[in-house]
């Protein structure tokens, strides 16, 4: 009986420690999807996925890997394992959406942003995604539509104006857009893109000093994003710094923005 209590003990702690090498497994993926390894990142899902067929977060990270790699018709395959396990996966609907639209089946992309508003009214991502699928499809009314549904439902959600504000630029209403990008502001004083998206209606406007003020913010907050250091390198030109332009192009161009250059070609020789 002692030796049959020893195995049964023995037994749950080989459990108890595959088990626990799964998570370390998953986490080693997940450092791997953080370091842009997919390929490597998928290796470590796979290895998770044939101890475990039904793990969720495996099929989910596995997923995001395969979107990563545009493998999407893989990427779609792994987002539907995850729903058909967890139907109420918000997020499995989110990212198919997107990878339903990077293979241009739009209207797919809108079944299932329909379906998060349906489980979840308040899930304003899926506004601003569902306004962003209408705009590509060339539908204004809708696209405005959806976004103004998520500030209805958070007067002070950045993302609604921010989405408004780029919109109306687009359509040259500065007005309109450098109300709801002030309004964004407000809101998230850390949204990086709306003060660079502020700079550019300034550069519009002919606001230079602004503008570069406004740039200057943005890369305080994320300096990762070479076309902020493009369009600070135009303003800091207007202003009269050309070597502070340069500077900036060459910063842009390092972040493989390709605007730059001719910019570095004809002001930089």
């Amino acid at each position: 009986m002692k030796r049959f209590s020893l195995l049964f003990s023995c037994f749950w702690l080989s459990l108890i420690a595959f088990a626990q090498n799964l998570d370390e497994v998953l986490k080693e993926g997940i450092a791997k999807m953080e370091a842009k390894e997919y390929a490597a990142a998928v290796e470590k899902f796979d290895l998770v996925l044939a101890a475990k067929p039904n793990s969720v977060e495996a099929h989910f990270q596995r997923g995001l890997a395969k979107k990563a790699m545009l493998q999407y018709n893989l990427a779609i395959n792994s987002f539907n394992k995850v729903i058909e396990l967890k139907p109420d996966h918000l997020e499995a609907y989110i990212e198919r959406s997107d990878v339903y639209s990077a293979m241009g089946k739009e209207d797919e992309a809108i079944k299932d942003l329909n379906k998060i508003t349906e489980m979840k009214p308040d899930y304003l991502e899926a506004y601003i995604r569902r306004g962003n699928v209408y705009r590509r499809k060339g539908d204004a009314a809708k696209a405005i539509e959806e976004y103004e549904k998520s500030l209805k439902i958070n007067p002070k959600y950045d993302k609604g104006h921010y989405s408004l504000a780029l919109y109306y630029f687009n359509i040259e209403k500065n007005a309109e857009a450098i109300k709801h990008v002030k309004d964004a502001i407000a809101a998230n004083p850390n949204n990086a893109e709306a003060y660079a998206l502020k700079g550019e209606i300034e550069m519009h406007q002919k606001q230079y000093k602004a503008a570069l003020a406004s740039f200057n913010k943005s890369i305080e907050l994320d300096n990762s994003v070479g076309s902020t250091y493009t369009f600070r390198g135009q303003a800091k030109l207007f202003t009269g710094d050309k070597k502070g332009a340069c500077a900036d192009w060459k910063k842009a161009q390092e972040h493989g923005d390709v605007e730059c250059e001719e910019y570095l070609a004809k002001y930089c020789k």
